[in-house]
């Protein structure tokens, strides 16, 4: 069972590029970090560390040059932003970056790992969440029905996207509220077409179509590196995605779970039974 360290601290915006399921983060006691086996002593001295939000993706605001369907993106950042009480944004004219913010809220986080990139796998919390700095509890203790995490995936603005890391317990409890979500056609769920989409070019995701955001980015970089759509089915193939479903199968990529029809891509699997590889 993992053991996670709650660290108390302030959430950070301002001239930074925060997105409904990434913010920076400075721990109010540095030493809370010793906690973390990492990758460089640059990364564990980094004041202002970046977070990857644990067990949800948002739409992506940025990548690569690229965005989703922005009304759906921000809603998921300014939620975020709304529950650790930032507030008096103002976004550069592309909408990328936080120029001005009334940040520095207090909250905490509850991590029990960093990803390759250094950056601590959080659980996200108010500062009202019943927790105490430097604490270590695990997935019996730990009030995931607090987190940030939990609550923008029960009010449907981001998708589940669960690693082979991610703690079963608290995977099972987002789970029942994004089929809660999904059910009642929540958020993201009222539009959602992963499942069944037609994709006509770069601008049919970006403009006029919701997916899950690992699927947005895996298109992005095809249509980077091809000119060609038939050659779509053996890029998909050809990325080692390394996937387990929540039954216990293997799959070697994502597109194992998708039907190809021309330009139709259907994908029958529910997100919330992806379990993907850590890379």
């Amino acid at each position: 069972m993992a053991q996670y360290k709650v660290i108390a601290g302030t959430f950070h915006v301002k001239g930074f590029q925060p997105d409904g399921d990434s913010i920076r983060f400075q721990a109010a006691n540095q030493a809370n970090w010793d906690f973390f086996t990492w990758e460089s002593d640059a990364d564990k001295n980094t004041r202002k560390k970046q977070l990857r939000v644990e067990a949800i993706d948002a739409l992506e605001t940025h990548y690569e040059g690229y965005h989703q369907p922005r009304p759906f993106a921000l809603a998921a950042l300014e939620s975020l932003l709304e529950l650790l009480q930032i507030k008096s944004v103002t976004y550069s004219l592309s909408l990328t970056q936080i120029v001005d913010a009334d940040d520095g809220k207090s909250g905490f986080v509850a991590s029990a790992v960093t990803d390759r990139f250094g950056r601590p796998v959080s659980y996200v919390f108010p500062k009202d969440a019943p927790l105490t700095d430097g604490a270590v509890m695990d997935s019996s203790t730990l009030p995931v029905e607090e987190s940030i995490n939990f609550q923008l995936a029960r009010e449907g603005l981001v998708y589940p996207t669960f690693y082979t890391t991610t703690d079963r317990t608290f995977a099972e409890k987002i789970r029942a509220v994004v089929a809660r979500a999904r059910k009642t056609k929540r958020g993201i769920w009222s539009i959602d077409r992963t499942s069944d989409f037609t994709l006509w070019d770069v601008r049919t995701l970006q403009e006029d179509i919701l997916v899950l955001p690992k699927i947005f980015r895996r298109l992005v970089g095809f249509f980077n590196g091809y000119s060609e759509f038939d050659k779509l089915i053996d890029y998909m193939k050809k990325q080692k995605d390394n996937l387990v479903l929540w039954d216990g199968t293997k799959k070697k990529s994502l597109a194992e779970l998708m039907k190809f029809s021309g330009r139709r891509i259907q994908m029958k699997t529910p997100l919330e039974d992806i379990l993907f590889s850590p890379k």
